[in-house]
């Protein structure tokens, strides 16, 4: 037997079947709403672009935990949380049942040999990524409050409304905001996101003295 053979014809068949499983995952999907794009895979991450309500993305890959998945777009590329993408075409996947069960294993097998004798060689490969998981959407919205300490008037919208111009009521006149659910808000000083802006993910009793009664448009994201 030419064990150098063997083992470049082992290495390739590796190769092969590594290939194969990245190709086969890949797909092309669209989101259910405004999304954040972040560079990693959890809301800790900085937030680098966002996908608007229907936008196609490619998902390349997605964590083990079914939450996360990474896409390239005409844009910066980066993770997004799964549940808000949806598969365009095809068949799409469904959820897996809790507790999740570990991912399956790749595996590959030949033999080869004469007469009575043979030689078996196997190996199993997993590359870390599955299928993302899509349970029904949370609610997410944010609140803003006229007053600190989420006091005064009060108006909500839904994660993934925009207004370039506040209406009279409320131009100028937020001063705390809550963010309910899996949103966040980019908040900015003057009409059409222009001049001081920030993104906001969690709950704001009191803004600083920038944006204080100073805020004119918005954004909000689903994460």
């Amino acid at each position: 037997m030419d064990f150098r053979r063997f083992s470049k014809t082992a290495a390739l068949a590796t190769m092969g079947i590594v290939i194969t499983a990245s190709s086969a995952f890949a797909f092309t999907a669209k989101s259910s709403t405004a999304l954040n794009v972040r560079s990693g895979p959890g809301t800790g991450y900085n937030i680098v672009d966002a996908l608007y309500t229907g936008e196609k993305v490619n998902v390349n890959k997605c964590t083990k935990s079914r939450k996360w998945c990474y896409v390239t777009h005409s844009g910066p590329d980066g993770w997004v949380a799964a549940k808000y993408l949806k598969r365009v075409g095809g068949h799409k996947p469904k959820p897996t049942p809790t507790p999740y069960p570990s991912d399956p294993d790749i595996t590959f097998g030949f033999q080869f040999g004469s007469g009575g004798s043979s030689f078996t060689f196997g190996f199993s490969t997993d590359d870390g990524y599955t299928t993302p998981y899509e349970p029904k959407p949370h609610k997410a919205k944010i609140c803003f409050y006229s007053n600190a300490y989420y006091k005064g008037k009060k108006a909500c919208v839904d994660a993934g409304t925009n207004n370039r111009l506040l209406s009279p009521k409320w131009n100028d006149r937020i001063s705390s905001i809550k963010v309910i659910g899996d949103a966040s808000v980019t908040v900015c000083k003057h009409k059409n996101y222009k001049g001081i802006c920030r993104t906001i993910d969690n709950d704001i009793p009191k803004l600083g003295f920038r944006l204080n009664d100073e805020i004119s448009s918005f954004k909000s994201y689903r994460y």
